[in-house]
């Protein structure tokens, strides 16, 4: 353990956690992915014919581009609503696990449509429907975790992203597997989908188990206050924020009590009289305020409550620069793959396998090294970097248009892309919660969603503009 600078059990099982929030917040799309054959002839297995003849041809040559693009618009349109107030009076274990159902309802149905006598039509609509409501959930459930572990020491927020990775390289290396050692049959293409599926299902449930026995371990606790709270889940699900303010008996009451600043009005609600002040001080929206007696302990408040009190703006400011560095990055990367890598030569039956495998391998080992701090590096060249990948378009397209006709060279650029993708893109996530001139549990939260809507939208962005540079190669 202390190879990672993990010190306890508590800490090494958050750790792991960490890594299977990572594993499950793309393990949906990896295994729909993983499994091109199935969902390309996934109208035979609807007709359970192998000779079926699809009466929509071009919607399941393009499956996989629908599929890609419908959960990653519904994604980033999502995304964004993390930040607001309304959002974050949600608890981040409800959202998550909330997200994780969906996630896990999404797999099951697409594995079982075939066996329910389902119509072609009414596969699309569901394939349709399970897809953005999994961009939906998948929105919710990523940028939650980022603050989740975004007030924790900074190796976990990496082993979040490097569980993103570890997703990607293990479908890989099943794909490797199965492929070498089962034939490209109608009744094999049918098992292992089923392998994909069934190991994305158990990752899913594992994942919501670890989140659920997060609220017993003690070094989660001592960084995430919404574990810390003395209300049981079901009262923390929708916690709207209450600041308490000390008052002292020599105070006077009533009206009598001077505003502060002239802001301050203390009032008598019922016949419990207790005292709430309505403050608009740092908000345009007025903001309740209870009174605490003397005597009387303050609420151990939720990470959900203290999120609300947060100045968005305030933390934009304070990591913009790793924002813009982490949309550059996943733009660049998710306009390149998969797509485009794969058109380098649609022919060659190994080469799509190899080069995902290729990327998913760099990018889990840059991953890893941004785990070792003395490999970090300033953020100025993280921003610097960021721009810098935009090389990569041209050289990637270039061997789609085999202009460079090699697959070594293919290799080369894919390995870079993955690398610099895991090691930089990683740093974006870890450096903004992390900015020095962030002082509570909440505004390293909040920058830690603020970077996240930036990565996935990075992602939307980069896969929408994708579509169009593939379509010459096509």
């Amino acid at each position: 353990m202390t190879c990672l600078g993990l010190h306890s059990v508590a800490e090494l099982l958050t750790f792991i956690t960490s890594i299977f929030v990572g594993l499950t917040m793309v393990m949906g799309v990896n295994a729909v992915n993983a499994a091109p054959t199935f969902m390309l002839d996934y109208f035979k297995y609807i007709q359970h014919s192998e000779d079926a003849v699809p009466h929509f041809e071009n919607f399941w040559v393009n499956i996989l581009t629908y599929y890609s693009v419908i959960t990653y618009v519904a994604q980033a349109a999502n995304e964004p609503l993390n930040l607001t107030r309304f959002v974050c009076r949600f608890s981040l274990q409800f959202r998550m696990l909330a997200a994780l159902m969906i996630l896990f309802v999404e797999l099951i149905v697409i594995v079982v449509l075939p066996h329910t006598g389902a119509s072609e039509t009414g596969a699309m609509v569901a394939i349709i429907i399970v897809a953005f409501l999994g961009g939906v959930a998948r929105a919710y459930y990523e940028n939650t975790g980022y603050a989740l572990f975004g007030p924790c020491p900074s190796k976990m927020m990496s082993g979040t992203l490097v569980g993103v990775a570890v997703s990607g390289f293990l479908v890989s290396i099943i794909q490797i597997i199965l492929k070498a050692s089962m034939p490209d049959t109608y009744d094999s293409v049918l098992t292992q989908s089923i392998i994909y599926f069934s190991l994305s299902l158990g990752i899913i449930f594992l994942g919501g188990v670890m989140l659920f026995i997060l609220k017993w371990n003690p070094f989660a606790r001592r960084y995430i206050s919404e574990l810390r709270s003395h209300k049981n889940f079901f009262e923390n699900i929708y916690s709207h924020h209450i600041k308490e303010v000390p008052v002292h008996p020599s105070e006077p009451t009533g009206d009598a009590l001077p505003p502060a600043e002239g802001l301050l009005q203390l009032e008598t609600v019922g016949e419990t009289e207790e005292k709430v002040i309505k403050s608009t001080l740092d908000s345009d929206e007025e903001e309740e305020v209870r009174a605490i007696q003397p005597g009387e302990e303050p609420a151990v408040l939720t990470t959900a409550e203290m999120l609300q009190s947060v100045n968005v703006w305030f933390i934009i400011k304070q990591v913009w620069d790793m924002m813009l560095a982490c949309l550059l990055i996943f733009t660049v990367t998710y306009l390149m793959n998969p797509g485009v890598l794969m058109a380098i030569d649609y022919d060659d039956k190994w080469f799509s396998t190899v080069v995902m495998a290729v990327y998913n391998g760099a990018d889990l080992i840059g991953r890893g090294l941004s785990m070792i701090k003395k490999l970090w590096v300033p953020r100025k060249v993280v921003l610097i970097v960021a721009i810098a990948r935009l090389v990569f378009i041209p050289l990637i397209t270039l061997c789609a248009a085999h202009k460079i006709p090699s697959h070594a060279a293919a290799y080369v650029f894919t390995a870079a892309l993955g690398l610099t993708n895991g090691f930089f893109g990683t740093l974006t996530m870890v450096y903004a919660p992390g900015t020095v001139t962030l002082h509570t549990e909440a505004e390293r939260a909040m920058a830690g969603q603020a970077t996240g809507v930036c990565l996935l939208s990075g992602c939307a962005i980069g896969a929408m503009i994708q579509i169009a540079l593939v379509l010459p190669f096509n």
